[in-house]
């Protein structure tokens, strides 16, 4: 997606905010799926996705102010760029994901054990979770740590200081219990605001954002069977 040149303005990292809170109120109905009678967990997942799709409707909204955008195809570049860092993320959790396990005694992070847990729940939670994390927590993600604060509070020239800010923020949020796991979701995040930063095309990290959480949930499907 290219972009009109537009002046920094700070007051859109109050944007952020709402979308964070936003980020996690649609996370909710989780709770409520592996309970109560066939119709109350019928209502609760029909909530969770309209929850969702609310959400990044408001969140797409909120990115075409703060950065307006015009469609741009993704060129070999930038998929040779994606490449390149998905195989950069999964280099770094294979060696933090062992110093972890050997610091802290932990083969998961705090985050993808919490999402294990409520996919066991019942086979709702585990289809409707699934569906979202790959098909639209990376949409929602993206268009929060990429495209309101990357691309809406930091001049187009700035580079590294938005890049690390996303990924620091975008770990803030992922329930991390020490500083290895955290590690691990600042240098995703990092990487996916560097892509964004380097193609200027949210549609490049809402891609490679998707592809890794479905790897993810095979993997965490494969284990809890």
């Amino acid at each position: 997606m290219k972009t009109k040149q537009q002046p920094n303005n700070y007051w859109n990292f109050g944007w952020v905010l709402i979308m964070i809170v936003v980020t996690s109120v649609v996370q909710i109905p989780l709770n409520f799926m592996a309970h109560g009678t066939t119709l109350n967990r019928g209502l609760w997942a029909a909530g969770y996705l309209v929850g969702f799709a609310v959400a990044i409707a408001l969140g797409a909204w909120i990115f075409r102010q703060v950065h307006p955008v015009h469609w741009q195809r993704l060129t070999r570049q930038d998929w040779q760029l994606m490449v390149k860092g998905y195989v950069f993320i999964i280099a770094a959790e294979i060696v933090l994901n062992v110093v972890n396990n050997v610091f802290f005694g932990e083969t998961s992070t705090k985050n993808n054990t919490l999402i294990a847990d409520i996919m066991g729940h019942s086979s709702l939670t585990l289809v409707m979770l699934s569906l979202t994390a790959v098909l639209a927590s990376p949409f929602l993600e993206e268009l929060t740590f990429r495209g309101i604060l990357v691309g809406g509070c930091f001049p187009a020239k700035m580079f590294w200081i938005p890049v690390i800010t996303s990924g620091v923020v975008f770990s803030l949020v992922h329930q991390s219990d020490n500083i290895i796991s955290w590690l691990i979701y600042a240098l995703m995040g990092g990487t996916f605001a560097y892509i964004y930063r380097k193609t200027d095309k949210l549609q490049t990290t809402i891609i490679l954002h998707g592809f890794n959480n479905l790897i993810a949930v095979a993997v965490m499907i494969a284990t809890l069977h």
